[in-house]
């Protein structure tokens, strides 16, 4: 059925109109959305934190555009232009996630943290040579013919060695470490492989006790698995920002001193999760940060 635009609009218009107001039940959805987003503002320490990450990660990008590489006169290393655009990329998706969260969809940002984990979790062990960064993208360097099969097959043999040596029995961290890290894992796949603890808020529904949900409503339970990825992930990539630096172009004392304070809020806040809530991923979190991203604000790229 051929339409103009105009009638395209005004069916949809019409059909949508509820109490006199255009699109009025959309409206309730983002009336919802903005409540959900002031009930959060009470996480006021994370959110101080993640604004702090935020503005020293742009702080770092425009020291690098405008001051570092204006320093550099030897051509960097190959693997420095396949770094940086993995660590901007899980800084662009944690303020995805975040937005989300803060929108009233805290599970759905939480699963978007899974390939982001994963993702630094291998440049980590790229840039400490535990693999490489063409073998966890299934690439042989000059091999021309490119086998889909045989690349996934690459992939996926450098993915699991590697994630063995940095979270798993190979990894030397301690048992109790790997344990926890196992089961924070695990909740991770549970949501992000077919939505378990999302279709857990409606078990009320299924009980014929409560509406079926679907309107944004505040769950503090629900926001708090949000942020206590977030903060891990986030601490992730504060340890591999100071690769941006080269022998030939350090950023100052001054960022250093920042990144330093950057460092130990991250830790308080991830700590506080055994020291405050006896819970002991957060001991597990801080030693696999510590033993796995073994960075600080003097480190160089090193490949």
């Amino acid at each position: 059925m051929a339409v103009s635009p105009e009638e395209f609009q005004t069916r949809l218009d019409a059909m949508s109109e509820c109490n006199g107001v255009p699109y009025g039940r959309a409206h309730l959805l983002f009336d919802k959305e903005e409540q959900h987003q002031q009930a959060a503002l009470q996480y006021k320490g994370y959110l101080a934190l993640s604004d702090a990450f935020k503005c020293f990660f742009l702080e770092t990008v425009e020291l690098l555009n405008t001051e570092c590489l204006l320093k550099i006169t030897t051509p960097l290393s190959e693997y420095y232009a396949i770094f940086m655009p993995r660590i901007a990329h899980s800084f662009q998706s944690l303020c995805g996630a975040e937005r989300i969260a803060l929108r009233g969809y805290p599970y759905l940002a939480y699963t978007l943290l899974r390939n982001t984990f994963d993702t630094l979790i291998l440049t980590s062990a790229a840039v400490q040579r535990i693999t490489d960064f063409y073998s966890i993208e299934g690439i042989e360097p000059g091999k021309n013919n490119v086998d889909l099969a045989a690349v996934k097959k690459l992939r996926k043999k450098a993915e699991f060695n590697a994630r063995s040596k940095m979270t798993g029995e190979e990894s030397g961290l301690t048992a109790v470490t790997v344990a926890e890290l196992a089961k924070w894992d695990e909740l991770f796949d549970f949501e992000v492989h077919g939505a378990r603890l999302s279709l857990a808020a409606a078990q009320e529904w299924m009980k014929g006790k409560a509406p079926l949900p679907v309107l944004p409503i505040f769950n503090e339970k629900q926001f708090a698995i949000f942020v206590n990825r977030y903060c891990e992930i986030g601490w992730m990539v504060h340890r591999l920002l100071p690769l941006v630096q080269s022998t030939a172009a350090p950023l100052s004392g001054t960022w250093q001193e920042k990144w330093r304070t950057l460092d130990d809020s991250f830790e308080i806040v991830v700590l506080s999760l055994t020291e405050q809530f006896g819970k002991q991923i957060g001991a597990a979190i801080k030693g696999i940060v510590e033993v796995k991203f073994p960075f600080n604000d003097k480190s160089v790229f090193p490949l």
